[in-house]
Parts: structure tokens; sequence; C-alpha cells
């Protein structure tokens, strides 16, 4: 009996280990964080809801680095500084084209004002935040999760990582497509759409991506409910030749974003179930697990 309760245990002990690994932890250090340069932005209007960079605030810590990632099919620059006063000379992309990047590590705290000199609208901020600055009130939006699923034939695989469906706060969704083995396919059209308690909170549609990698944000959110998000892929193949599509087209794909399972929790269960431990040391009865 007494071997039995010690083997219970390390079953038990596992599961706890288990429990609190998959729990994000509340005190996560942000030293990488993408924007993106949204679809349209080269044409005035995105600065009206902040759009034009997404997120249009990225906060780091210091030593962390941001990436920007040019998704519009016009060539853009993150330049630190304003278009009243012109560029300050703290960071400077250059010109970068359709689906390149640019990244900057930040080594001292403040604020950076950047915007792009192609198009002065588009302004964003960053915010360099230090080490022991407040982790236990991370903003949502650097909080991620992933979700996946397959087409119905199983030759696509669709990858969303996304922020945490956060009430008055807009989520930020990131579209993958690989093949079964892993690589990305390129030329992809789809449609997406995503719903929260019933109402339609993104609908995009002709979707092209000439990586497999596509970028979309949501209406601010209701609520922290789940969030539906369906796929639709429309073929695989350049935009002016569809006729020419091939893949699973029409085929819809259904993904679902949760609110996240938090460390609260986690600890709250771990201590449920070493509770249980203690009473089985002592009653000598063991738990069916």
């Amino acid at each position: 009996m007494k071997s039995k309760s010690i083997g219970s245990f390390f079953v038990v002990l596992t599961l706890v280990a288990g429990l609190i690994a998959i729990a994000p932890s509340a005190f996560a250090d942000h030293m990488k964080v993408d924007v993106s340069i949204a679809k349209g932005a080269s044409t005035a209007g995105c600065e009206e809801t902040k759009s034009c960079f997404a997120p249009d605030e990225a906060i780091v810590d210091v030593g962390g680095e941001v990436t920007w990632t040019n998704t519009d099919t016009a060539a853009h620059t993150a330049t630190s500084g304003n278009p009243t006063d012109g560029p300050d000379g703290t960071f400077d992309s250059s010109l970068f084209g359709p689906g390149k990047t640019f990244s900057h590590k930040f080594d001292e705290a403040g604020t950076f004002n950047y915007f792009c000199m192609v198009h002065p609208w588009m302004t964003g901020v960053v915010t360099v935040q230090s080490a022991e600055a407040g982790h236990d009130e991370t903003p949502t939006e650097e909080k991620m999760t992933t979700v996946n699923a397959m087409s119905s034939d199983g030759s696509v695989k669709v990858k969303i990582e996304s922020t945490i469906p956060t009430a008055s706060k807009e989520m930020s969704i990131d579209v993958t497509f690989t093949d079964a083995g892993g690589t990305a396919i390129p030329h992809i059209n789809y449609d997406i759409t995503a719903m929260q308690d019933g109402a339609k909170v993104l609908s995009e549609s002709g979707m092209h991506e000439h990586t497999g990698e596509g970028k979309h944000v949501t209406d601010a959110l209701k609520s922290d409910s789940p969030v539906d998000v369906q796929v639709t892929i429309l073929g695989i193949g350049l935009p002016d030749e569809e006729a020419k599509w091939t893949g699973p087209k029409g085929d819809v794909v259904s993904l679902q974003v949760v609110p996240e399972f938090g460390t609260i929790a986690a600890l709250v269960l771990a201590i449920s179930i070493v509770s249980i431990i203690a009473v089985t040391a002592k009653t000598r009865v063991i738990p069916k697990l």
C-alpha cells in the first residue's frame, strides 16, 4: 500500500507540474513585439481608427526588439520622430517594400514616437519600460494564443496566432497557411470572418497572401467571450489567374480563440491536488486518477 501511495504521489506531482507549465505567466517579459503595417495604410483614413500600424502602441522592455512587417502593397518607412518636426535620429528603417520587415532593439526606457516619411498620416509609438516595471499589469495585447485546424482534405493547415479576447480592445489575428509538412503555402486566397457573442467583429474578403501569412485586426470587442474565426480557402494561385487555382477551393475552416486559463486558476487547482495527496497519505486511500 505504501509503494502505491508513493507512486500515486509522483503521478499527481507530474500532473501539477504540467498544469503550472501550461498556465501563462502573469509576469511574462516583453522582449519581442511585432507590429504590422496594415493593408491600405498608404491611403489616408487609417489614422482615424489608429490602425495604420497594428498595434499603434507597442510596449517592450529595455533590451527588447520591435519588428515591423509591411503587409501593405506600397513601400513604407518606420522612422522615429513625428510628421511636424521630422526624424529625430533614434531609428529609421528607410524605405521597405511589401512583405519586408525592419527590426530595432531598444536599449533605453522612454516613449518613442514614429511615423512613415512617405505617408505622414501613419503614426505610432513604442513605449520602452524598465524590466521591473509592473509586469503584473501586462497589457493584454502582448499575451498571445495559438489555435490550429486543417482543411477537410488535410492538405492545408491553418494556424491562427492572436491576442487574448478582451473587452474594449481590438484583437489582432495572424493567420498562417502551411501544407501538412509545415511548409508555407504561397499565393493563397481566402476570406476571413470573426464573430463574438453573435456579432461580426471582422469581415475581409478576397485576401491574397504571396507568402502564406496574413495579418488582421478586429473591431473593438464588446466582452471577454470567445471569438469564433472562420477562414474560407478560395484557392491557391495568382489573383488574376483564378481559373488555374488549385487546392481545397471553398473549404471553410473554423477555429475558436478563448480567454486564457489564468495562472491563479492553475495554482488553485494545484493546491487542491496537493490537499488530496495529504489526505491520501493519512488515510492510505488511493484515489483513482
